[in-house]
């Protein structure tokens, strides 16, 4: 998949998104512009988008042989409304251009004297995103990369009646919380499972599944470093492949309040007897976030998850096509025969983890709880097809 194709994927829900707002007869006065005027609109700002949304689906299928099945999804606020309160910011960058990014949206409310700037997560973001020269807010990407920042429409901290924004050590702390909390979503999946390529047999692996969560941000960032291919060779890359010079950078950061996944072997076959169809493993009341341990700087008690996403090139093939290739003579380098795929590499995980109901069977009874602190993985995938 070239970065082309993937950004022609991203552009998509965003179009739609776009052009769905506005009436019909608004494309009336369309014109094309003079070279002139294209130039007055070169450096304006970016596109504003506010979201709105709520899905239900009652099954998605992955079909290789057999298939994978996921029934009865669901996505929505966490009181089974919309997921409202999410604005989309689009900027293609110029020269030297702060965007809005990570967690500037921090630093900014900081700044006009809605969040305490002693307070160490706070003062964090004055330095991270502040410019002590210009007083401009934001981070540089580069000249051509396109952004898409995702952060709340409304944090709630504006009182039009108040003299001053904030007055006491309490309503900076109110404030904060609001942040952190201004955006929630609630994702539910009934069944998850496996199915045979004749329909006949299938077993689910989990079962009620609810998450509830705080979306922090949601950075999407597409570098504009050509069509061109180079060997790894960073940390973080995959070895011995060539991936695509442009990428996608994403970086996520959330917070899990509250998970509880049934796990079953509920086959749909009259031979499997009842006791193996009682769920095995129940987990409630699991969370996720980074409130604790020696990497809490920074991260305002949201768990990280960073990417990077590229095409990839000489991925080596499985044995039987090389052997059957150096057989006949023909390979004389991994380009004769390396597949193209995709690669999702320079993954950065960090989290603590909170499990304190563990439940096998349908005693109810927990075996105890379990808590990891400073839980961080790094890896990276590479995908082609076989």
């Amino acid at each position: 998949m070239s970065i082309s194709t993937t950004f022609r994927k991203l552009l998509v829900p965003f179009t739609c998104a776009l052009t769905s707002a506005f009436p019909l007869f608004s494309f009336a006065e369309l014109r094309a512009l003079e070279n002139e005027e294209m130039q007055d609109i070169r450096g304006q700002a970016g596109l504003t988008i506010d979201i709105e949304t709520k899905y239900t689906i009652a099954e998605f299928e992955y079909v290789d042989a057999g298939s994978i099945f996921m029934r009865d999804l669901a996505f929505e606020g966490i009181d089974g409304g919309l997921v409202d309160n999410i604005r989309a910011t689009v900027d293609i960058s110029g020269p030297n251009e702060r965007l809005a990014m990570g967690f500037s949206d921090y630093a900014l409310w900081a700044a006009m004297g809605f969040l305490d700037p002693t307070e160490e997560d706070v003062e964090w973001a004055l330095s991270e995103y502040a410019d002590a020269s210009t007083g401009t807010i934001g981070k540089e990407v580069g000249d051509g990369d396109l952004l898409i920042h995702v952060g709340a429409t409304d944090y709630g901290l504006i009182d039009f009646t108040a003299t001053s924004p904030v007055r006491d050590s309490a309503e900076y702390a109110e404030n904060l919380d609001k942040m952190k909390n201004a955006i929630d979503l609630k994702m539910v999946q009934g069944e998850f499972g496996i199915r045979s390529s004749d329909g006949d047999v299938e077993t689910v692996l989990t079962s009620n599944l609810s998450i509830e969560a705080y979306l922090g941000y949601v950075d999407i960032l597409i570098k504009n470093n050509g069509n061109g291919f180079s060997q790894t060779d960073e940390v973080g890359e995959p070895d011995g492949i060539r991936l695509g010079d442009s990428h996608i950078y994403i970086d996520t950061k959330f917070r899990v309040e509250d998970l509880d996944v049934d796990s079953t072997n509920n086959v749909q076959n009259p031979a499997v007897p009842q006791q193996a169809k009682n769920p095995y493993l129940t987990i409630r009341d699991m969370r996720i976030h980074n409130e604790r341990g020696a990497d809490t700087l920074g991260y305002f008690g949201f768990a990280s998850v960073e990417k990077k996403i590229a095409a990839a090139k000489d991925i080596i093939p499985q044995y039987d096509s090389l052997i059957q290739d150096a057989s006949a003579g023909t390979l004389t380098s991994i380009q004769d025969v390396g597949s193209d795929g995709i690669s999702i590499y320079d993954i950065n995980i960090r989290w603590d983890w909170d499990l304190p109901h563990i439940q096998f069977g349908d005693t109810n009874q927990t075996i105890g709880e379990v808590y990891f602190t400073d839980f961080v993985i790094g890896t990276s995938l590479t995908i082609s097809a076989h």
